[in-house]
């Protein structure tokens, strides 16, 4: 069987991207012909070997017929795979495409919640709005998606809310960690220190995450503001640039940081490759994802394996990955004050935040791509 992972570009920013990586790495682990097939890529060396870029075929148009002709296009390139993996809802329209003209199968991988969710009452406390692209994607992923053979998401959250508002049952696939990659080294967070003028006495919060409503930058910058206020030592480093490639804050997170007086205590830095994640993870004590409905949660599985503490919303995916008062801390939906609350805990009690990351270490080794890829064949084999 050879499997292809279907993606536009490819800059290994978000999780869905570092998702069907590890997914691809882990069943090639296995001895499975598996790729990733992109319309663009950033230099990525390190998968060279397993990421397949269609040159001069990159959709510059957010027009949703650009976006179908360009489909159609990459489809006719698709012939050798038996598999072909839909990773975002747009690519959906190219793996189907293919089926029609080459036979293979097709597998759906639901890394977002459904939009019908996000547009319910439910949904909309998190997403306060959805693009008018995204809808019209959405009526033809709605009619293209009952194609689909298989249907994966990352999360048993996200599973109940397909079952709920798209009548869809995906098997449920938690992720995996790169182990080989995201791992304790104090000596890469000692020089991040070091370089930022850091030392040892203060605390590092540490976010990674694009901006956006549902990422709740505001609320950790509350907190922040809180903490500053009650005289702890306490900064905080955020990857949420506006294209993730240059050290400034978007402007959405940049206006609250200004709003706050919080300019010396906040660093904004790009988030360019997993050797900076992996050095931020590694410069930081406490790791805090204020997200709320977090699908499943790859940062805080990166900041688990390099053995740091939680704190995070407890909803979404993120209580199938972290266990409360084990690895770390969940407070309740978009409450500021226990978030800061668990916060001032893991700050004063040292021994408490490094048995808690001690444990987030231990958890973490169970996140296996190999176990997630074994689960994967069994399911379309």
């Amino acid at each position: 069987m050879k499997i292809a992972h279907l993606w536009y570009i490819l800059p290994l920013y978000g999780g869905a991207e570092r998702w069907a990586l590890g997914l691809s790495k882990g069943l090639r682990g296995l001895g499975v012909d598996s790729e990733i097939v992109s319309w663009g890529s950033d230099s990525l060396k390190r998968y060279d070997n397993f990421i397949k870029v269609l040159e001069n075929n990159i959709p510059s148009s957010p027009d949703i017929i650009d976006i179908l002709m360009n489909s159609a296009f990459m489809a006719e390139r698709l012939e050798e795979y038996d598999l072909v993996c839909s990773h975002h809802m747009s690519t959906i329209f190219p793996a189907v495409f293919s089926k029609s003209l080459h036979g293979s199968q097709v597998a759906c991988i639901l890394h977002s919640p459904p939009l019908t969710w996000e547009l319910s009452g439910e949904g909309l406390s998190s997403y306060r709005q959805t693009s008018e692209k995204n809808r019209q994607i959405h009526t033809i992923w709605k009619m293209l998606a009952p194609y689909s053979d298989f249907f994966f998401t990352n999360s048993r959250w996200n599973r109940i809310l397909f079952e709920k508002f798209e009548n869809i049952s995906p098997t449920p696939l938690l992720a995996g960690v790169d182990h080989d990659v995201f791992k304790p080294e104090k000596k890469l967070g000692v020089q991040l220190r070091e370089k930022l003028g850091i030392d040892d006495e203060t605390i590092l919060l540490f976010y990674s995450a694009a901006a956006g409503h549902r990422k709740r930058h505001e609320i950790l910058l509350r907190g922040l503001r809180t903490l500053v206020k009650k005289d702890y030592k306490v900064k905080c480093i955020l990857t949420c640039s506006k294209d993730r490639r240059t050290r400034n804050f978007h402007p959405l997170v940049g206006r609250i940081v200004k709003e706050l007086k919080l300019e010396d205590h906040v660093i904004a830095f790009p988030a360019t490759s997993e050797k900076v994640l992996l050095s931020l993870y590694n410069a930081c004590d406490i790791y805090v994802h204020p997200a709320n409905n977090e699908h499943l949660g790859m940062s805080i599985m990166e900041a688990m394996a390099v053995g740091k503490p939680i704190v995070a919303q407890a909803n979404g995916g993120v209580p199938e990955i972290v266990d409360e008062n084990v690895e770390g801390l969940l407070f309740k939906t978009d409450s500021v004050n226990r978030m800061t609350e668990y916060i001032e805990q893991l700050i004063v009690d040292e021994k408490l935040r490094l048995k808690m990351g001690e444990n987030a270490y231990e958890r973490a080794r169970k996140f296996d791509w190999t176990e997630v890829a074994q689960n994967f064949i069994q399911v379309v084999s």
